[in-house]
């Protein structure tokens, strides 16, 4: 029986216009997306060839081709690594992005396609998927043939997900076999799992909201009336929470701006000449040891200010799926916040290597990196996002289960 509904949702929506809408305009987004993000990351690599070079440049990474996919922080993560005694990033003039308009608007990569308007399709796609056949007839006659609810909801939630889910990954195979027929594109073993994990999230993200339209659909007798408050309950996830989780963070985790931290810095700097210029030659190394010592007192509680004000950021946007599937997808493809401080973190340590290198043993360590493994990112909260997308799925879906029990089909 089970097997008969399933069957029967799959091919109702294969043939219904909503099917046609979604895997058109995936296809497209998807495609276009790709097309897009890969001629940036083609300009970010002739950008790593020429910061590499820079005489100045103490560290700066190789681009990920898996930023193709989610953008992330890749262009933070790319910048070229002064070695000042800040170490703060010194970003080369040479840099610059293939579309100015990512300066303006977030990327169009295949990770905001994904988080904003695939899951906008999947509510679209379950939300009369109850009350619309309540109101043509179709339930009603559905159950009186002694069908189970509990078979008949499972059967069309199982079989419109499966229906949806069709073109998203239709349309992405042929967006990967694109990018690795290219010949810019070097995909490793380690690439193509974190990929997997990316997509693996999607689809648990993605099946989020298509539980959370069932759930809407269970719960209003009209087609219109869900469909007012899909719309709803689908900004508040996608845009308000998010927004608002970062506005309160801000209140909660007062951290100075980074203007002002120039100033103190520059006047740091400013103080260092003067006292020099006014004390004995011999005392130069100690005021500059001192002044040194000062400006990392100042920068360690600005980054522990930043860091703390991410986290809370963090924990309370993860209220909204989204905020948790964008931390776990930027992460799984190495373009995350948890990428961007561990490789400062490493930047920071190979500073001080440099700095206190003595010539006389010869060259000077050039600076490598790799970028977090899949089981990294797991256990660098991955996983705690990854369970929050679970937890939501069975909320969502659990509502529905249980509401379309006690729903009046007639």
């Amino acid at each position: 029986m089970l097997k008969s509904i399933i069957r029967k949702e799959i091919l109702n929506n294969l043939l219904s216009y909503k099917f046609s809408i979604i895997i058109i305009l995936s296809t497209i987004l998807i495609l276009v997306s790709i097309f897009v993000m890969y001629r940036d990351y083609c300009l970010a690599l002739d950008n790593y060839e020429i910061l590499r070079q820079e005489s100045e440049s103490v560290a700066v990474i190789r681009p990920t081709p898996l930023s193709i996919f989610a953008r992330g922080l890749e262009e933070n993560l790319c910048r070229s690594y002064g070695g000042g005694s800040s170490a703060r990033i010194g970003v080369s003039s040479k840099q610059q992005s293939v579309n100015d308009l990512f300066k303006l608007f977030t990327a169009l990569d295949l990770l905001y396609v994904v988080k904003v308007i695939l899951s906008l399709c999947a509510m679209l796609f379950a939300f009369d998927m109850v009350s619309g056949e309540k109101e043509i007839g179709t339930l009603r006659q559905s159950m009186s043939n002694n069908l189970k609810r509990p078979i008949l909801i499972l059967g069309k939630w199982i079989g419109g997900f499966i229906s949806f889910i069709l073109p998203f990954f239709i349309a992405v195979l042929l967006g990967t076999i694109f990018v690795t027929l290219s010949p810019m594109v070097e995909m490793s073993a380690r690439n193509w799992a974190k990929l997997g994990l990316f997509l693996l999230s999607s689809v648990v993200y993605l099946a989020v909201f298509f539980s959370l339209g069932l759930l809407i659909s269970c719960l209003t007798h009209h087609s219109s009336a869900s469909l007012v408050f899909s719309l709803f309950v689908w900004a508040i996830f996608v845009f308000l929470i998010p927004n608002l989780g970062n506005i309160l963070a801000h209140q909660l985790v007062r951290i100075p701006t980074v203007q002002r931290l120039e100033l103190r810095l520059e006047q740091s700097s400013v103080r260092r000449d003067f006292e020099k210029h006014r004390a004995d030659e011999s005392q130069h190394g100690r005021i500059d040891n001192r002044i040194r010592a000062e400006n990392e007192k100042l920068l360690d509680d600005y980054r522990n200010r930043l860091n703390r004000l991410v986290k809370v950021s963090q924990n309370i946007t993860r209220m909204s799926p989204l905020a948790a599937f964008t931390l776990l997808a930027t992460d799984a493809m190495g373009t995350g916040v948890a990428e961007e401080r561990r490789l400062k973190r490493a930047v920071l340590q190979h500073r001080d290597i440099i700095r206190d290198w003595d010539d006389e043993k010869g060259d000077r360590p050039v600076f490598s990196y790799r970028r977090s493994s899949v089981k990294e990112v797991l256990d660098q909260g991955g996983l705690s996002n990854f369970l929050i997308l679970i937890l939501f799925n069975v909320l969502f879906f659990a509502g529905a289960y249980v509401t379309f029990l006690r729903y009046d089909v007639r």
